[in-house]
């Protein structure tokens, strides 16, 4: 079982309420066990190997590059290495204590896949919080990376060998690598069996959204070229491998030739966002925030493209911005007065009227005559406190980052992964940068910005921190507070007391109809069916199992019901009848209540059919029936009078002192 999930702080869950689905959760799976997260934690994202990483090594033979990296050997730019978690205990936003490392493993367990990464990727390794907080998600690549890099060309590389180029397509003359899900739970539990073929071919899985871990909403790039449906956002039960994908964002509206190129996909407030990061091929080139669905319902069939937040952009929804100038000027310095394009990644909902954007500052969209963007941390703010008016850029948090063009040679331009809280009217942030070249150095940044501010001038004391350094070899990608471990909820179980009956009267659905507070099933005893003996306040009792164990136990319920004699009359004998299968055979288990007020004596079965197959032992003596009691007889008839799920018939008859007595049902064998 895995999960996904947006970076929603607990601390702001009142509004990031998540989706709430019917859906069932995966039994467990072996997994791969390793270190404890502990929440209020930082969690970074690391590709590569590094000084933390104990028992992540280089591959034999690896270039590095010796800028910021290794300069004796490691991986070279687009290479498979491990991924590896690093958890920070942070003091505010201004200092950060390394803890520990978790390498994701690197084989085969039980149902779980290798998780690997793709060395310098600049779109990959996001990691997030699932709705519910248990699970850390991330997506990666279902390989060991020694295994790839000895012969990348057997899994369908381009020459360069990356592993982002690797296929994923199936029934191809090449192996395929699956783009495979992660959940990481607070003990450090890795659950790693889903990987996803079809989807992201030759491009980066960028990120994962689970509710609860039984399925999710994948986001990535394909290939840009040709005619390819494999980018964009996708649904998928999680759990098992999977080759079809349910494809939510689809093909380009422009050519309908190409799929979407997108970011970080997360549901906030029961509605799915997505960022954008332009359009495949030649078609439109957009970059922004959008939505997929109507507001409280995240789609999980094909939709379309991202509908852009208002004033995200311009109104022709290709996300250029006109960055303002002076004192309260709403840029990064590098752009003022300059119409650019956004870069959207990461990005968190400090209330419905609130937006922080993590930009990239290196827009793919070419469209404005400016090739520079608005890298940094961006705060949106909008017209109406609920959020359904127009967004508007208020300022962009940017000192303390020393960010350089993204026409300079090298350098950090914008930011890539995030991570916030709030906490009254502060709203502490994390992020990770975003470079010009693959194998710039990376670093985690920290930094408090006050809610209320609406301006530039206001935060203008406002500075990031560096909280921490990526080590040689290594590359920061996404960054998440630890996950939770929920306390787990006893569901209630409502069940009204039921109007008496008659004696004859068979309990169905109308005594037995209890509901509970979530989603799950329920098992009676007695079953539906049964006729009960007369008599005042006999107990009904029920069992409820969640279809959510995780996060709720079973419970249990009783109740009473009365079942009054039947009138003066007759005696009558009624039969109702139920069939199980046993050692291949067909078990047909009689009651025959006496619904009369006088005896019935000398009561014998005489036959019983199913289908025109005789039952035994037959003929049956059952002696007496006295008024409101009855007495249960079981016959068997072969295997071979039909399969299970075939229809059939059952016929009853019997006599007893001065009458006789028979019933005739259409059945489906069990």
């Amino acid at each position: 079982m895995y999960k996904l999930a947006p970076e929603t702080s607990p601390a702001i869950k009142n509004f990031a309420a998540t989706a709430v689905l019917a859906i069932t959760l995966l039994p467990s799976v072996a997994a791969h066990a390793q270190t404890p997260l502990t929440p209020g934690n930082l969690v970074v994202a690391v590709s590569g190997c590094g000084v933390h990483a104990g028992t992540c090594t280089a591959v034999p033979n690896g270039t590095g590059n010796g800028t910021g990296n290794s300069s004796v050997g490691g991986y070279g730019d687009n290479q498979a290495t491990p991924l590896t978690l690093f958890q920070f205990t942070p003091v505010g936003t201004t200092t950060a204590t390394f803890v520990d490392s978790l390498v994701l493993p690197q084989t085969a367990s039980g149902s779980n896949f290798p998780v690997s990464a793709e060395y310098g990727s600049s779109s990959e390794g996001s990691l997030q919080l699932s709705g519910n907080g248990r699970y850390l998600t991330i997506m990666g690549y279902a390989i060991p990376a020694a295994t790839f890099d000895a012969n990348p060309p057997l899994y369908g590389a381009a020459p360069s060998n990356a592993l982002a180029q690797s296929g994923s397509l199936t029934n191809q003359s090449y192996t395929p690598v699956g783009r495979v899900v992660a959940l990481i739970d607070a003990n450090g539990t890795v659950i790693s069996n889903t990987p996803i073929y079809n989807i992201f071919n030759t491009n980066n899985p960028r990120s994962i959204y689970t509710v609860n871990g039984s399925s999710a909403w994948v986001s990535g790039q394909g290939t840009g070229s040709g005619v390819d449906p494999t980018g964009g956002v996708f649904f998928t039960p999680l759990g098992a491998p999977n080759s079809a994908p349910t494809p939510i964002t689809g093909l380009d509206t422009t050519g309908n030739t190409l799929s979407q190129d997108t970011r970080i996909v997360q549901i906030v407030n029961n509605t799915l966002y997505v960022s954008v990061d332009t359009k495949g091929g030649s078609n439109s080139a957009r970059s922004y925030i959008g939505t997929l669905g109507a507001a409280g319902a995240p789609p999980t069939t094909l939709f379309g493209a991202p509908v852009m937040l208002t004033g995200y952009g311009n109104t022709g929804g290709t996300g250029k911005l006109t960055i303002t100038t002076g004192a309260d000027g709403d840029g990064n310095n590098l752009n003022a007065g300059k119409q650019v394009n956004a870069s959207p990644v990461g990005f968190f909902f400090a209330n419905a009227s609130t937006l922080y954007v993590a930009d990239s500052g290196n827009p793919k969209n070419n469209s404005n005559p400016s090739s520079l963007g608005n890298g940094g941390l961006q705060k949106w703010i909008n017209t109406k406190a609920d959020g359904t008016g127009t967004w508007n850029l208020a300022y962009t948090l940017y000192k303390g980052l020393n960010l350089v063009a993204n026409t300079s040679a090298a350098g950090t331009t914008g930011l890539y992964g995030l991570a916030a809280n709030v906490s009254g009217n502060l709203v502490q942030l994390y992020a990770t940068n975003y470079t010009i070249n693959d194998l710039d150095l990376t670093f985690l940044y920290g930094i408090t910005d006050n809610l209320s501010f609406t301006t530039a001038s206001q935060a203008a004391a406002e500075s990031f921190n560096v909280l921490a350094t990526a080590p040689s070899d290594s590359n920061f990608k996404g960054v998440s507070f630890a996950p939770t471990t929920p306390a787990i909820a006893t569901p209630v179980i409502t069940w009204s007391k039921p109007g008496a009956i008659t004696f004859g009267s068979a309990l169905s659905s109308e005594q037995l109809n209890a509901t509970a507070s979530v989603p799950g099933t329920f098992v009676y005893n007695p079953p539906a069916g049964t006729v009960l003996p007369v008599g005042a306040n006999q107990t009904l009792s029920v069992t409820f199992t969640p279809t959510d164990t995780n996060d709720f136990t079973t419970a249990t319920g009783s109740n009473t019901i009365t079942v009054n004699a039947a009138p003066a009359t007759p005696a009558n004998l009624v039969v109702t009848k139920v069939l199980t299968r046993s050692a291949g055979n067909v078990v047909v288990r009689l009651t025959i209540a006496n619904t009369g007020t006088t005896p019935a004596t000398n009561v014998v079965l005489t036959a019983v059919k199913v289908g025109t197959t005789a039952a035994a032992p037959l003929p049956l003596s059952l002696g007496t029936i006295a008024p409101g009691t009855s007495a249960v007889a079981t016959v068997t008839v072969p295997g071979s009078v039909g399969a299970a799920g075939a229809a059939s018939s059952v016929s009853v008859n019997g006599t007893y002192t001065g009458s006789t007595f028979g019933a005739g049902y259409r059945v489906t064998l069990p």
